[in-house]
């Protein structure tokens, strides 16, 4: 945990996901042209927003955005039950 302006926060950067767990089924989505080099682009197309992009490179164990999103790939969309599950377990507001 850090602390920015008297909140306490988790850093993503720099902690390990020991709690990320997937009990409720995934979602899949193939990769398009418009979709290469923009991962914020495809957490928007499946949660509506573009804050969920790191946690698809990171279930996908995509390191590189840049080099290892491919056209047609096939990545696991995690379940947004999951994902609300998760901050839960931290408790982060």
């Amino acid at each position: 945990m850090t602390e920015v302006d008297s909140i306490k926060e988790l850093d993503f950067l720099y902690n390990s996901f020991v709690g990320w767990r997937e009990n409720y089924p995934v979602g899949y989505y193939r990769v398009t042209s418009e979709d290469i080099l923009r991962p914020d682009l495809i957490s928007y197309k499946n949660y509506g927003t573009v804050a969920y992009w790191w946690l698809i490179l990171f279930v996908n164990e995509i390191q590189d955005p840049f080099t290892d999103l491919e056209v047609g790939k096939v990545l696991r969309i995690p379940s947004t039950l999951d994902i609300y599950d998760f901050f839960r377990g931290y408790r982060l507001r």
